[in-house]
């Protein structure tokens, strides 16, 4: 009976990821900001992003060629390492998450306890998918434990926000969800920050591509006020219209910021698609900047089709 590897590897993995949390100075700060009262939800999010970081690190110095049966990740393996991982890093978020909106609350004097979000176990279930599909190789399976991991773990974060506008917002107070960018972040990204009541929030406000940093927080107010002027608002039925129609910006509506989002992501589809198939990025950005929105779908339908068909010969 061949001998199981797991409890093995999930103790080295457990033993790597403490010990790059530990080393970890971003981590050391957000603690001591947390014990100090000072931590904020932007801290909250790059805790996630970093320990997201730090597992992939730990998982990938372990599910190793050297440490898998035939140097292959089986998916009964994959399951049992990857998914504790992944519920080891939900954990600490939410943990922090807590703690964090328990020291906002006392300032804005709000005695509504954290909502801890579900763990996504569909989410995560699609990631061991992925990465166990059949005929994958190990080196693009473990693809999977870099980027990915951390995308989910900034995910379980996001999650924590929405749960809690949602929760807030059912109870009576005003919520707001607040996308801030990253500095230097793309065209795509920057159409989507701004701050939004919750439920009139663009669609895409948790996207994110990869090594994307962009958080999501929130906000939680007893009055109706702009969080930006500062003026008390009344509560209309007109005036709650007008929130829900208009964005960050006084330039753009609701509708205008998020036509401009969803052609942005249409243009970082077709470079996504065109790289793949060899195109120059360059190239691909040019072709699509005075494209219409029905011109870039097109698009990228015809780069799908190539690249179906490049990837139906590779097979043969």
């Amino acid at each position: 009976m061949a001998q199981d590897v797991v409890p093995g590897l999930n103790e080295a993995i457990n033993t790597s990821f403490e010990s790059n949390m530990m080393k970890d100075r971003t981590i050391a700060r957000i603690s001591g900001k947390i014990r100090d009262g000072t931590a904020t939800l932007e801290d909250g999010h790059l805790y996630a992003a970093r320990a997201g970081e730090n597992m992939s690190k730990a998982l990938l110095a372990n599910l190793t060629a050297e440490n898998l049966p035939d140097g292959t990740l089986y998916y009964n393996i994959a399951k049992r390492t990857v998914v504790p991982a992944l519920e080891t890093n939900y954990e600490l978020t939410n943990e922090v998450a807590e703690q964090i909106q328990a020291i906002v609350d006392k300032k804005t004097k709000i005695g509504i306890k954290g909502v801890k979000a579900d763990f996504p176990e569909e989410r995560i279930q699609g990631l061991v998918d992925m990465m166990t599909a059949d005929g994958i190789t190990l080196e693009d399976a473990l693809k999977w434990l870099e980027e990915p991991i951390v995308n989910n773990s900034e995910a379980f974060f996001d999650d924590y926000v929405d749960e809690n506008a949602r929760f807030r917002s059912e109870v009576g107070l005003k919520s707001y969800l607040i996308r801030t960018a990253e500095a230097k972040c793309c065209d795509w990204c920057a159409a989507l920050e701004g701050t939004y009541e919750y439920g009139s929030e663009p669609p895409d406000i948790y996207r994110r591509h990869e090594y994307c940093r962009c958080s999501v927080t929130f906000k939680s107010e007893k009055k109706s006020q702009n969080v930006h002027t500062k003026r008390e608002w009344s509560d209309t039925s007109e005036n709650i219209e007008a929130r829900r129609e208009a964005g960050q910006r006084t330039e753009q509506t609701a509708s205008e910021r998020l036509e401009v989002a969803r052609i942005l992501q249409r243009d970082s589809e077709i470079k996504q698609y065109m790289s793949e198939t060899g195109y120059n990025r360059e190239t691909a950005r040019r072709s699509t900047r005075n494209k219409s929105p029905a011109q870039i779908e097109a698009d990228i339908q015809k780069v799908k089709e190539r690249q179906a068909r490049i990837r139906g010969s590779d097979k043969k």
